[in-house]
């Protein structure tokens, strides 16, 4: 079974910032699944197996 979480970039928050929060969940285990942009904020969608 996978489990499933979103990550969006907060208002006003650098793409480096992002990153840097989306790197530290990957190094947990975090995959990431999707990704889209929402009216100028990124949204990743990650998985990984429990």
């Amino acid at each position: 079974m996978n489990n499933y979480k979103f990550l969006k970039q907060k208002a006003f928050e650098k793409v480096e910032r992002f990153e840097k929060r989306m790197q530290e969940s990957m190094s947990q285990g975090w995959k990431v699944n999707s990704f889209t942009s929402d009216h100028g904020s990124l949204v990743v969608l990650l998985e990984r197996e429990r």
